[in-house]
């Protein structure tokens, strides 16, 4: 039984629906009304016996913040498989406390290029790897990465824009040559041979041991009072802190320029009050982890994260 948690319309649906289907699984859909609320979810995914779950992060996240969902509710469930978004250490130890038998896969791969890379992550990778890596490639694909501004080829652990060359790039977007060439091209490979090549946006290095790391989009860069923030990077600080448990940084823009951040927060402890006091103690707690021009000016704090039909947060929501 296979259960994955994204529109049909969304390339990731293939992950299940072609594996499932050649190997006999049943696919597991939930009715609208069951998504209307975690109850009902909870309830209707009791009934499933699934034993593979695909979704983003931000859903598993917010599955998680009732302490319900563990291996009692989904007694079948061995194995998870992650992908869309940046997937997060504490998130990862959460999962397999609650679920100690399944195995947790984190995974790469733009719908440009569908799926690049796997990797799974164990409770040892967790606790010492920050960030988490996406994996190894797939023996046809290629991670090269690129320092943003002057487009060199930069060596391992370097951070830059990741580009995806080989044989499961796509040709292009349908009717629109323009986007098509401001992002896909050729690219030589060892040995001379050319390959198809995508330029994704996301920033990323490859370490020493031919594994790829994905930090977020490189669209969500901004620049305050002359510094280059990645909103990413304020993220992560914030997720840092005992207190909260997720965090989404967005821009507030004011004739045109970033004038400062604002930190959408939920916190560990749902029974606390989001308050100024509150908000106040935790900008200290991060100051001594980030410079002041990273911190937040204005914390909102929220009970849960609205999502869009892919089941990633929903920023323009948020905004």
């Amino acid at each position: 039984m296979s259960f994955n948690r994204v529109p049909y319309t969304f390339d990731v649906s293939l992950f299940d629906l072609i594996p499932g289907l050649a190997a006999g699984y049943t696919l597991y859909a939930l009715e609208a009304e069951e998504e209307s609320s975690m109850k009902a979810s909870f309830e209707a995914l009791s009934r499933s016996d699934m034993t593979v779950w695909i979704s983003t992060p931000s859903y598993v996240e917010m599955c998680l913040a009732d302490p319900l969902f563990n291996a009692e509710l989904l007694p079948k469930l061995d194995t998870f498989v992650l992908c869309g978004e940046v997937f997060r250490n504490a998130t990862a130890l959460k999962m397999l406390e609650r679920f100690p038998g399944a195995k947790v896969y984190n995974t790469y791969g733009p719908t440009e290029t569908q799926a690049v890379s796997d990797i799974l992550i164990d409770e040892q990778m967790a606790h010492e790897i920050s960030p988490l890596p996406v994996g190894t490639m797939n023996p046809e694909m290629k991670a090269i990465i690129r320092d943003v501004d002057s487009g060199e080829i930069l060596g391992c652990g370097e951070l830059g824009e990741i580009y995806l060359a080989g044989a499961t790039v796509s040709a292009g977007y349908y009717g629109r040559p323009d986007l098509t060439e401001r992002v896909f091209g050729e690219i030589n490979l060892d040995g001379g041979l050319s390959a198809r090549c995508y330029r994704t946006g996301d920033k990323g290095f490859v370490d020493e041991e031919g594994r790829l790391y994905c930090l977020g989009r490189l669209d969500f860069q901004v620049k305050i009072n002359g510094f280059r923030v990645e909103l990413g990077d304020v993220e992560q600080a914030l997720t840092r802190l005992p207190a909260i448990k997720e965090a989404v940084v967005l821009p507030k823009e004011r004739d045109g320029r970033v004038v400062h951040l604002v930190a959408h927060v939920m916190l560990e402890d749902s029974s606390l009050e989001g308050d100024l006091s509150t908000a106040i103690a935790l900008k200290k707690q991060l100051s001594s982890i980030v410079p002041e021009y990273m911190i937040p000016k204005k914390m909102v704090f929220h009970r849960e994260f609205p999502l869009n039909n892919n089941g990633k947060i929903d920023r323009k929501a948020l905004a």
